[in-house]
């Protein structure tokens, strides 16, 4: 005796199945989907560490401080990725606080800064992140926010309270007011 195998399913269902796996879909699709699922719920923290801690030689201990603070204030996500950037006479106490990040270092007026930016364009952000937070109240920040912004990435700003360029704060939908451990203790 033979079992038939009865399968229920809607015609439109499977209408709209057919009509789907009839079309080829094209290379470039298929990169979007792919960078779209890379995107999906992760978020890029660019981290001028300097400007968060408030101090051109940041020790290990400011730094870590000023993360404990900040992981409290921001969300992070199990698949988010940290650039932190300094100068050179900072590196070696920033990098002993900071695991698993990528840490640039660069000297002179806006050494920092510039490293950060230059490093959000080159590695494409917008086409491999759904937010962005960037940990500093520089002005510097203005063109790269407003730019990422206008790709459809939220960006978030993360300052400390005193030091955000109110050109920042204006092209940014959220902005985070970071207070250092010592303003708590006092």
């Amino acid at each position: 005796m033979e079992r038939a195998l009865i399968v229920i399913t809607p015609v439109t269902h499977l209408d709209e199945f057919r009509t789907r796996a009839s079309r080829p879909r094209s290379r470039r699709s298929r990169r979007l989907e792919h960078q779209e699922s890379l995107r999906h719920g992760r978020a890029m923290h660019l981290l001028d560490i300097e400007n968060l801690v408030g101090s051109t030689r940041p020790t290990t201990s400011e730094v870590e401080e000023v993360m404990m603070v900040y992981e409290a204030l921001v969300p992070i996500g199990a698949m988010d990725h940290y650039v932190v950037a300094v100068n050179h006479t900072a590196l070696v106490a920033v990098g002993i606080a900071f695991h698993g990040v990528r840490l640039l270092a660069r000297s002179g007026p806006d050494g920092a800064d510039s490293a950060l930016v230059e490093s959000a364009y080159e590695d494409r952000i917008d086409r491999r992140f759904e937010r962005v937070v960037i940990g500093s109240g520089d002005g510097y920040f203005t063109e790269l926010a407003g730019s990422l912004t206008a790709t459809g990435l939220h960006v978030t700003v993360v300052s400390r309270r005193g030091s955000l360029s109110r050109h920042l704060a204006a092209v940014v939908p959220d902005v985070i007011c970071l207070e250092p451990p010592a303003m708590h203790a006092a």
